[in-house]
């Protein structure tokens, strides 16, 4: 399970931009590092108690959410603005911080590449032992499913007219695949990008964009719990 947070606010303080969510990467991974790529300022609310989430933080959330459903990953701005669901979360984000492309065409690849992540990551929830994988649901994750997935991310990389999957810029696309190719693949199947050089190269430079990389060198993120081998009975 995920660590419980290390500070809890029974009460969120919104003279700063808020995340809502639990100390692990999960599903708020990819807005994590989009705000932090976007250089947007932001704060971790961790859940009291961490995972599962108690009756009085499934209230807080909707308190403040007001979906009677879901609620989180949310971002509570601090200028008032609240945007929940991980993807509406994550297009709102990039909208804010730049990193939204505005050609139709590169627009529609990047709802075709946030699908494409999406699928993967749906994939790796599926081959977690903790949530009830099987041992040939495991091997298959490993031996088929990512491999299949990085080879069609690949496939799509290389045929960008730039370093990126849209061009020459970091974009959202990037960010969303980055976070399903290692959060729910290499950093669970060790050794898996290899045979994948192009994804392997990109990998590195979304990585050494600079707020991507203050944000992964902080506390913060090695605060958080990990997707790894672990995860997969490894």
């Amino acid at each position: 399970p995920a660590p419980a947070a290390a500070a809890q606010h029974s009460q969120p303080n919104t003279m700063t931009n808020k995340f809502h969510y639990y100390a692990a990467t999960g599903r708020g991974h990819a807005i994590r590092l989009a705000l932090s790529a976007a250089n947007i300022p932001f704060e971790d609310e961790y859940p009291e108690g961490g995972f599962p989430p108690t009756a009085e933080a499934k209230d807080l959330w909707r308190s403040i959410g007001k979906n009677t459903t879901t609620n989180i990953p949310m971002l509570q701005m601090a200028d008032g603005r609240v945007f929940t669901q991980s993807s509406a979360v994550l297009r709102a984000v990039a909208r804010i911080g730049g990193l939204m492309p505005t050609d139709e065409g590169e627009l529609y690849m990047t709802d075709k590449l946030l699908a494409d992540a999406e699928d993967l990551r749906g994939e790796g929830y599926k081959s977690f032992v903790a949530w009830g994988a099987t041992e040939e649901a495991v091997e298959a994750f490993i031996n088929k499913v990512l491999p299949l997935h990085f080879g069609n991310l690949e496939r799509q990389l290389k045929e960008s007219t730039g370093d990126y999957f849209i061009g020459d810029s970091l974009t959202i696309a990037d960010i969303a695949c980055y976070d399903a190719i290692t959060n729910f693949g290499s950093n669970r199947v060790i050794g898996s990008l290899d045979g994948f050089e192009t994804l392997k190269a990109w990998v590195d430079k979304v990585e050494s964009n600079e707020g991507i990389k203050n944000y992964m060198a902080s506390e913060s993120f090695a605060g958080l719990w990990k997707f790894g081998p672990d995860t997969l009975g490894k």
